[in-house]
């Protein structure tokens, strides 16, 4: 008998506030959507990491701070926020990892972001400064509440799970892709020409998106992205 699907979900330990994310909203998800959830607070080696990825059939890129600039190869720029370089190094190993074995990855927010640049994109450190002519991408409703559409690309996964061309979705972002890594499509826009969601082709589920989708509890859409996930998190489990 195959039990319920242990996923990873990714934590910032600051240790210098006593803290651990991530909300509670990602743990609840999991559960509703039947899996385990099972919080990782950052591995510092590629052996913890593989060890780590052994016990789970899906892993959970959270929501957060900003990506250092030292892991985008880039030079600081106006605008970008609070790093933990730690908390970088460990998504990006983790991810990098989960690529090479093919195991399920879905990325929140931040995780959309980690998702890309680990394989080969790029992103916006700060939108406000580097796309003046967005929207404002930081809502001010509480962060259950949809603030602007996206449209999903028809040929996806993300569309094939929503089944909707247009969904409502909250924002809560300062950063965003920029460009798509290769192997990846493009699997959500937003008005003004942000990128809200990559998915890698070929692979049964890794998928980002730019919303918050464990945080809009009641949402159909949100949840039929929840289910996906775990289901393909089972076929894992059973392969």
């Amino acid at each position: 008998m195959i039990g319920k699907p242990v996923i990873g979900i990714t934590a910032a330990h600051c240790s210098e506030e006593l803290k651990t994310f991530p909300r509670h909203y990602y743990v609840e998800s999991i559960r509703k959507a039947g899996g385990i959830p099972l919080i990782l607070p950052p591995v510092r080696t590629q052996a913890e990491g593989d060890d780590v990825l052994s016990v789970l059939d899906g892993l959970l890129l959270t929501g957060g701070g900003d990506i250092s600039p030292v892991y985008l190869r880039e030079d600081p720029l106006c605008g970008i926020g609070k790093c933990l370089p730690e908390r970088d190094w460990s998504e990006i190993l983790l991810t990098q990892l989960s690529l090479q074995k093919n195991l399920p990855i879905l990325g929140i927010c931040r995780g959309v972001q980690v998702l890309a640049v680990t394989a080969g994109g790029k992103i916006y450190q700060d939108i406000l400064s580097q796309h003046p002519r967005a929207m404002e991408h930081r809502q001010t409703a509480p962060r259950q509440y949809a603030w602007h559409e996206v449209e999903i690309a028809e040929n996806s996964v993300l569309f094939r799970l929503l089944g909707e061309r247009k969904v409502g979705v909250n924002s809560l972002h300062h950063q965003a892709v920029l460009e798509i890594p290769p192997g990846f499509i493009q699997n959500a826009l937003a008005s003004d020409g942000i990128i809200e969601g990559i998915e890698k082709t070929g692979t049964e589920f890794c998928i980002g998106v730019q919303w918050h989708p464990e945080s809009m509890e009641t949402d159909l859409h949100s949840n039929e992205l929840f289910r996906g996930f775990i289901e393909a998190c089972l076929l894992q489990r059973g392969a």
